[in-house]
Order: structure tokens, then sequence, then C-alpha cells
């Protein structure tokens, strides 16, 4: 007995043996995931004009759900400017609405709600300082024409003056005749 269970065993163990054959697995990786990679790879290189044209081939492509919508988020982030002239940020806004829209139950998608309203906020505050800036420039020059006339103002009010004294020293000058 104690034969024929080492037997069942050995046997066990070389026909197992033959069952366990080693399978390699290739996946099979779209171009928009290896341009993904390829992105985060020149990012970390410090490349970021490369990291931006993998991104855009990414988002120019036709859209994969966990690739298409990470590459949106990060390409948005990589073309805010931070102290930007009014439209400067369109292109991130507009990337993130985007994002929004294809893939609304994306994480990248939570993500950027904030970062539409910030950017958003910051183009109307833009918009306002601008606004601000023309006024002010208009202000200054109405105070100008302002400084302009009252000089006048003050010159003609000195010459009226004069013009009074010397009519009233002719009228003294007249009534001393009389008398």
């Amino acid at each position: 007995m104690k034969i024929t269970v080492l037997l069942s065993v050995v046997l066990l163990l070389v026909s197992g043996c033959a069952s366990f054959q080693v399978k390699e697995v290739r996946v099979q990786r779209s171009p928009q995931s290896i341009n993904l990679a390829r992105a985060h790879a020149l990012l970390k290189s410090g490349d970021k004009a490369g990291a931006v044209r993998a991104l855009t081939a990414v988002t120019d492509a036709e859209g994969v759900t966990g690739i298409t919508d990470e590459a949106l988020f990060r390409l948005a982030l990589l073309n805010i400017h931070p102290v930007a002239d009014s439209g400067d940020n369109l292109l991130s806004i507009n990337l993130l609405n985007r994002l929004n829209k294809e893939y609304p139950r994306s994480s990248w998608s939570v993500q950027s709600g904030p970062l539409i309203d910030l950017l958003a906020g910051a183009e109307e505050l833009e918009r306002q300082v601008k606004s601000l800036k023309s006024q002010n420039q208009t202000l200054r020059s109405q105070n100008q024409t302002l400084r302009s006339q009252n000089q006048t103002l003050g010159s003609e009010v000195n010459e009226l003056n004069r013009n009074i004294n010397q009519l009233k020293q002719l009228d003294q000058e007249l009534e001393k005749r009389r008398h």
C-alpha cells in the first residue's frame, strides 16, 4: 500500500509537471497607452514640451477610458499659466470641460471641477483688472484735463480779481473827484 501511494504521488508529480506549462502572455498596448507612458517619462525627465506633444497625441486620438481622461487632465495642468493675460487659460478650461463632458465618471473629472472654477474665476478677475485699469486710465486723463481747466480758471480768477481791484481804484478816484 505504501508503494501504491508513493507511486501515485510520483505519477501525479510527473504528470502534474507536464501540465504546468508557462505561457508567455503578451499584452497589446494601445498607442494612447504608450504615448501616456511616454508623457510620464518625459515629465519625469523635465521635458515639458515633449510631454505636451505626447499628451496631445493621446487626446487627439480615439478616446480610451482611463487613458484619454488622464491625458486631458494632465495636458490641462501643463497649459495653465500662473500669471494670465485674459484668455491664456482658455485652452486648459476647454480641455477640462471636454474631460467632464466625455468622461463624467472619471476620477480625473472629479478633480477637474474645482480647477475649472478656479481658472474661470481667475479669468474673470483678469477681465475685471483690465476693465479697472482702463477706467483708471480714463479717470487719470479726466483728472489731467480737470487740473488743466483748474489752472485756466485760476488764471481767469486772478485776472478778474485784478480787474475788480482796478475798478475799485477807479471808483475811488471818481469819488474823490466828485467831492
